[in-house]
Order: structure tokens, then C-alpha cells, then sequence
């Protein structure tokens, strides 16, 4: 018998294939000069004292350091993360040279991103409730801080790369420190404000940073928000001397240069470790025969350029990767010499004209490389960076902050002990400072001027290396802020300025604006609940003849018949909301899908449920679903009805459960409706009112929308009507676990109380956005009926 033709092309395909996949899988030596080369390369490097593996770091830590550490971050896991973004603007230009004493003011101004409005501000108490959450826990952790050395036990994964979370950690716990620190200087507790002051200053002083720039960065930046905490704290004279010459201390015992060309040491490990990585990755990377010969057989084609792709890895793999990581050694290590020599520089002006700064790295490494590529992308932003963004330039700005905190302490014990400021800075030397501390920009003395009141002025001429005279730099939520031409403009000029504290009366000025525009806000507030209560005073408040007569209308309303089901994205609208896990093969129409069916929970009168035969899970996007109640059938849209607050679950069965909270409409009879709409990109929306049915409702106490929910800074509003007019209430504030907070208790003559809760309770405590709950006694002598009510 004569084999099929049809055979004999299925077992030449699967010999090419075998072929193939033979050539492509079969192990390929890498080229011997080229793993030479590397291994010369590594021992040369290794011989000039540069690291090369990754052996060669530590991030381990001793078991009192990982104890230490172990507290920090089982006290943060338990922080509110909003609690962190409420930090104040502890330097708050007025004029030129001179800077508010923020913990003096009246209130709090938050260094919000972006915040423009110069009048946003919290009342003490209102930040003392966002800055005492944990308390206890937040002392422990302050405890530990200022135990000892501060380092996190890490691992460096085989790739190279480590991973950072403490970092968001440390930054944190330097806000928090700060916060607390200026909240117990407003409140005189010196105590508290030095405990949170050092801690905050150890987190810079006492962490060793790991040899990545990101890590510095983070202490650059703690570096920057402690100079301006110890400036605040630093306007008070009841320092002792022995607690500034520790803080003094601290400080001189800070290092930021000596550890920068690690990082370069460590990026190029990183870096060899992921070729390495890389390489065995992609030599062992492939298909097995059986789904190689599958794809040759469907998609020959793609077959042969994946062959031809995975003959580039090979011979990429046998040289080229080995010269690339040869060349990234040799890159790396010119980029730590580099840097070794720059933070030998005595200032800045000489340490930015080195090649540190200055180099402009290769544009390739002489032929198609992905670790080259990595190379480029990743230096090749250096020379579009402005000055004060680079690393270096970074250390330096910290570098000559840290000579002004030096030096400013040094002024306060000075003043300590002769009840005066020197004249010169060199009178501090050498009984209060060592030696004298130049400006590390220029290498010039700092700027020091003496004012004739005795505040003192102490700047930095800044990056720019230009003396400006003292001004400081505004951000961009300050007045007066001078925003730069184009994103990669100069900043406008400045220095960096241990600033003159504003003086009394600009002070006061800057107080009575801020309550001035807060008393304009109010009142703006006011006047317009003023006029919404009055607006829906006759449609909300009361059970009004004009509203019973509407209930009755819509309740005797004939619904068309026969008329056609609406379609939506090509199916009737009915089938495509319904819970077909309950109605089965039913197909219901639209008006039976949304006549909303009344039960009984047990939570009435305050919460009315209603269950629907449709898919609550059609409504958790897009779609929209909601009660309405008592809608005038003449509006084309029922937005201004009643039945605003409300809620929708999930009911066991998939139906869609709407909850009606029933204490901010009129007691008495209502008609009650569901408002469907359906929406899609390409259809736009399909509007639908459900046949309404008649609901009763008995609550003896209506509350105004306003009640539902509360503000932080001005309290808990609880506005509401009695159907008549003599009333004795009594609310009980609980938390939602039913521990009692504070009872609120009064009468009312007219029908209508209005009562703000500040939000402390019986305690002394005060809510910081927590839910609670509140329970009513009503009370009506005439009558006599009474009723007992869960409330907003």
C-alpha cells in the first residue's frame, strides 16, 4: 500500500520541526573571552576596593534593632492614614524675612497640596482631635526612637532589587512627631513638645539610611521638616540648656555625604545581579517539543521568527550580555569614584562643578543591548534635572540646614546665659559652638543679623549661591507665591532662611483676617441653609393639605396598559434588570419589576424596606435605582421629592433591597415610587417610574436634611419638627458599639429644635470623623403620646 501524500508532509513538518526545536533548545556555551573579560573585570574592581556582589551589603539588622523596629511598625498599622495629611504649615511667610508662629494663632493652617485659600483653617481643638488618636501607642513608639540606633532588617531579593516599605513608615512617624510637637507647644506641655521634638529629630539623626537614593531622599526630606519644627519650638524661652545641648548634639552628629557613593556601589550590583538574572532566565526560556511542534504546524510562520528570535537570545546570551555587564561595572564604578570625589568637596559652589554633576553619560554602548538601554534611560534624565532636584544637590541643601539648626541652638543657649543675642556669630565660639560653621554653599559665614527688638535672622545663601538677603522661599500654597514661567524654569530666588518671628502686630493682622473671612464663610453658610429650610419648609417639613392632596392624586392614577415593554441593548428592559435566579423562566414586565413590596424588618418607622424582584447586581455600576416619594406626577424629573436619604443592599436571594429612612419626611400617608435608569455608552439612558404604592409612616419626629450628616470643625446638627408644638426631647449620642458618648436634652414651644453637639463627650473626648449613632425620646404633654426612635 502507497503511504498518503498527506502523511508524508505531516512527518517532514514534524523532522523540521524536531530540527528546529533541536537548534534552538540545545544548551550553547557562552563565549570564553567574554566570561574572562567579566571575571577579570570583577577581580580588578574588587583589587581597587569597589563591591561587586551583592554578599558584599548587609541590610540585616541585631535583635534590638528588629525589636525596635518591630514597635514602629505595629504601632503605625494601627494609625488612621488620614491623620497623616494633617500637617500644618509650620512656615508661613509674612513679607520677606520673617515667618508666623504658627502654635501662637488662634488656629491651624494645613500644608494641604495645593491649597491655595490662605483662610483655610482648623480651631485647636478640632486638630488636638486629628493629632491624639492612639496616644499611648504614639509615646511608646517615641519611647524606642529615641532608645537607639534606628536601622530595618531587610533582604535583598536575587534580582538586585530591595524592597522599601518602611520608608513611607519613617515619613510618617516624622508628621506625626511634628504634629504632636506644635499641638503641646500651643497647649504650654514643653514636655510633650520636647519628646515629640527629639523623636522627630532622631528619625533624622539616628536612622541609617539604606545605600539607595530613595532612602536619602526621605532623609533629606524629614531633615527639611524638622528644620522648620525646631524653628516653631525654638520661639519659646523655657528651653534649658542641657535639653538644647542635646538637641544640639543630635545634630552635630549627622553625617549626609559620606555614605552617597554607596548607593552608585549598590546600583551597579543591582544592576550585574539582573544580568545575571536575566541571562539564566532567557537561556532556559522556551517551548517544549510537543507545543513547539503544535505551533509550527498551525502557525508556521510564527514558528520561524520565534526560532529566529530565540537564535538572537542565544548568541546575545554567549557574548554580548557579558560584554554589556562589563561595561556597566566599568560605568558604575567611574559613577562612585565620582561621587567619592564630589563629597570631598568643602561646599557646594566646588562640589557642583564636579564630573558628579557635570557628566553627560554615553548615548549607547556600542550596539543593541537592553542593559545598555537600561543605562541610558535611567542616567540620561541626570542633565535635565534642575540643581535642587539631584542628589547631591539634596545633601547639600540638608548639609546647610543642619549648620543653621547647629548654629541657631547655639544662639538660644548663648541668649540662655547672657539674656542677649552676640553681635557676631564668632562670639558663640568655643564655649557654645566648636568651631565655627560655615554656609556649606559658599563656604562663607552664614548670614547673621541682629535686630534691634533681639530676634535674630540666620540664612543660607541656598543653591543658587546667591544672597538674596534673607528671603524665603514660598510654596505653592503660600500668598504671594511666584510660580515659574514653564515646568522647568528656575525657581524664583531665595535662601534658606532660620527666619525672624513675625511680630505682634502682624500677627494680630494675620488672626483677623483669618476670622474675619471664617466669619464671612459662616454666615455665607447660614444664609443659605436659611434658605433651603425655607424653600422646602412646605414640601418636606410638613404633612401640608397641598402634599396629602399630591399622595392622593398619585395614588388614583390608572397606569396605561399595553402598552409596548421599552427595549435596552436589544433585549426588553424587564429581562435585563430581573433576578433570574428567582423568577425563574418568568418573564416579569418592567411595572411588576419595579412596584416596590414593602417588609418588615423590625426597623421601623425610622427605616422602611422594600425588597424588588430585580438583580441588585444590575446596579452596582452604572445603573441607578432609588425610592421616591410623594413626586408630583406633573415634574418631568422627581429630584426634588422626598425620600432623599436612603440605602440599597443585597438580599439573600440577589433581589435588590431599598431602604427608605423615613425620620427625614413628614410622618402620615405617602405614595411611594422606584425610579429606574438604565444607562449605556452607545444607547445613552432609559428613564422609568414604577406604579406607585400608599405607605404609612408613624415616626413623631422629622428631621431636616442638614441632620444627616456632621462636620469635624463645627459638630452635629440635630434639626427637627414635632407634629405639634409643645415637645420635650432628649438625644443620646452612641458609639457603634453602643458605648455612651454625651445626652442632649431640651423643649420646644414653636414645634422645631435645633441643637450642635461639639462633638466631645461626657468624657472629654472629641469625635475625629468616627460614626456614631443617636437615640430620641419624644415627648408631646398635649397629646401625650410618646415615642422612642433610632436617629440620625
Amino acid at each position: 500500500m502507497k503511504p498518503h501524500p498527506g502523511n508524508l508532509v505531516w512527518v517532514f513538518a514534524m523532522i523540521l520541526a524536531l530540527a528546529g526545536w533541536l537548534v534552538a533548545s540545545r544548551p550553547s556555551p557562552p563565549d570564553a573571552a567574554a566570561v574572562k573579560a567579566v571575571a577579570d573585570t570583577r577581580q580588578m574592581l574588587r583589587e581597587q576596593g569597589f563591591k561587586t556582589d551583592l554578599v558584599d551589603f548587609d541590610f540585616s539588622a541585631i535583635p534590638e534593632l528588629q525589636a525596635r523596629e518591630t514597635i514602629l511598625q505595629n504601632t503605625t498599622r494601627s494609625l488612621n492614614r488620614d491623620q497623616y495629611d494633617n500637617l500644618p504649615n509650620l512656615m508661613q511667610p509674612i513679607g520677606n524675612d520673617s515667618a508666623l508662629v504658627v502654635w501662637k494663632l488662634d488656629s491651624v493652617k494645613l500644608a494641604r497640596l495645593g491649597s491655595r485659600n490662605d483662610n483655610e483653617a482648623l480651631s485647636w481643638d478640632v486638630f488636638r482631635a486629628l493629632s491624639n488618636p492612639n496616644s499611648n501607642q504614639i509615646d511608646a513608639v517615641a519611647a524606642a526612637v529615641m532608645s537607639g540606633p534606628i536601622r530595618f532588617n531587610l533582604k535583598v531579593r536575587p534580582d538586585g532589587s530591595l524592597r522599601l516599605p518602611h520608608l513611607a513608615l519613617v515619613r510618617n512617624l516624622t508628621k506625626t512627631f511634628v504634629r504632636r510637637s506644635v499641638l503641646a507647644l500651643h497647649d504650654g506641655d514643653l514636655e510633650s513638645a520636647w519628646t515629640n521634638l527629639m523623636a522627630a529629630t532622631r528619625l533624622v539623626t539616628a536612622r541609617e539610611p539604606e545605600p539607595v537614593e530613595t532612602s536619602h531622599l526621605v532623609r533629606f526630606a524629614d531633615t527639611s521638616l524638622a528644620f522648620n519644627a525646631l524653628w516653631q519650638a525654638l520661639q519659646t524661652t523655657r528651653w534649658s540648656d542641657v535639653r538644647l545641648t542635646q538637641l544640639q548634639r543630635e545634630w552635630e552628629s549627622v553625617d549626609f555625604f559620606t555614605n552617597l557613593p554607596t548607593t552608585k556601589a549598590f546600583q551597579r550590583v543591582s544592576v550585574i545581579a539582573r544580568c545575571e538574572q536575566e541571562r539564566a532566565e532567557s537561556s532556559n526560556a522556551g517551548q517544549g517539543y510537543i507545543e513547539f511542534a503544535e505551533t509550527i504546524l498551525r502557525f508556521p510562520l510564527y514558528a520561524w521568527m520565534t526560532l529566529s528570535e530565540r537564535q538572537q537570545v542565544v548568541s546575545y546570551n554567549q557574548r554580548q550580555s557579558f560584554q554589556d555587564e562589563q561595561a556597566l561595572m566599568l560605568y558604575f564604578r567611574d559613577r562612585e569614584t565620582e561621587f567619592r570625589n564630589a563629597v570631598k568637596a568643602t561646599n557646594w559652589t566646588a562640589m557642583r562643578q564636579s564630573p558628579a554633576m557635570t557628566h553627560v553619560p554615553p548615548s549607547s554602548f556600542g550596539h543593541p543591548s537592553r542593559f545598555g538601554l537600561y543605562v541610558s534611560l535611567y542616567d540620561k534624565k541626570f542633565p535635565f534635572q534642575r540643581d535642587e532636584q539631584s542628589l547631591l544637590a539634596r545633601a547639600a541643601q540638608a548639609e546647610a540646614q543642619r549648620r543653621i539648626i547647629i548654629t541657631a541652638i547655639a544662639l538660644e543657649r548663648f541668649h540662655i546665659q547672657r539674656d542677649s543675642y552676640p553681635k557676631t556669630l564668632i562670639e558663640l565660639t568655643p564655649e557654645f559652638l566648636g568651631t565655627p560653621l560655615p554656609d556649606f554653599m559658599d563656604g562663607q559665614p552664614l548670614r547673621y543679623r541682629l535686630t534691634d527688638d533681639g530676634p535674630f535672622l540666620l540664612y543660607s545663601v541656598g543653591l543658587d549661591c546667591v544672597d538674596n538677603g534673607g528671603k524665603i522661599r514660598r510654596r505653592a500654597e503660600d500668598i504671594g507665591f511666584e510660580r515659574p514661567a514653564h515646568p522647568g524654569a528656575l525657581l524664583p530666588e531665595a535662601d534658606l532662611v532660620w527666619p525672624l518671628p513675625a511680630g505682634a502686630a502682624a500677627m494680630q493682622a494675620k488672626q483677623q483676617i483669618r476670622t474675619e473671612a471664617r466669619k464671612v464663610e459662616a454666615k455665607a453658610k447660614e444664609s443659605e441653609q436659611k434658605h433651603y429650610l425655607t424653600e422646602i419648609s412646605g414640601r418636606e417639613w410638613n404633612q401640608s393639605p397641598a402634599r396629602q392632596a399630591r399622595v392622593a392624586k398619585i395614588l388614583a392614577m390608572k397606569r396605561p396598559v399595553g402598552y409596548p415593554e421599552p427595549t435596552f441593548k436589544g433585549q426588553s428592559a424587564g429581562n435585563l434588570i430581573r433576578n433570574a435566579k428567582v423568577s425563574g423562566t418568568n418573564e416579569l414586565s418592567l411595572d411588576a419589576l419595579l412596584t416596590p413590596k414593602q417588609i418588615i424588618t423590625g426597623k421601623e418607622p425610622e427605616d422602611i424596606t422594600f425588597e424588588l424582584p430585580i438583580s441588585y447586581d444590575s446596579f452596582i455600576t452604572n445603573n441607578i435605582v432609588f425610592p421616591i416619594v410623594d413626586a408630583d406626577p406633573e415634574e418631568e424629573l422627581p429630584f426634588d421629592c422626598g425620600g432623599k436619604v436612603y440605602d440599597r443592599e443585597r438580599a439573600t436571594n440577589g433581589d435588590c433591597l431599598l431602604i427608605w429612612h423615613a425620620i427625614y419626611d413628614p410622618p402620615g400617608r405617602h405614595a411611594v415610587q422606584v425610579y429606574l435608569a438604565l444607562k449605556d455608552e452607545r444607547e445613552g439612558t432609559l428613564y422609568g417610574i414604577g406604579p406607585p404604592i400608599a405607605v404609612t409612616t408613624s415616626n413623631l419626629c422629622q428631621f431636616s436634611l442638614d441632620s444627616a450628616n456632621y462636620d469635624v470643625e463645627r459638630g452635629a446638627t440635630f434639626h427637627a419638627r414635632l407634629p405639634e408644638k409643645n415637645g420635650l426631647y432628649s438625644i443620646e449620642c452612641v458609639s457603634t458599639n453602643g458605648e455612651h458618648l454625651k445626652t442632649l436634652t431640651g423643649s420646644t414651644k414653636n414645634g422645631e429644635f435645633k441643637i450642635v453637639w461639639n462633638l466631645v463627650d461626657d468624657q472629654g473626648r472629641r469625635l475625629n470623623g468616627e460614626t456614631f449613632n443617636s437615640i430620641m425620646h419624644i415627648t408631646l404633654p398635649d397629646s401625650g403620646r410618646t415615642q422612642t426612635l433610632r436617629g440620625p
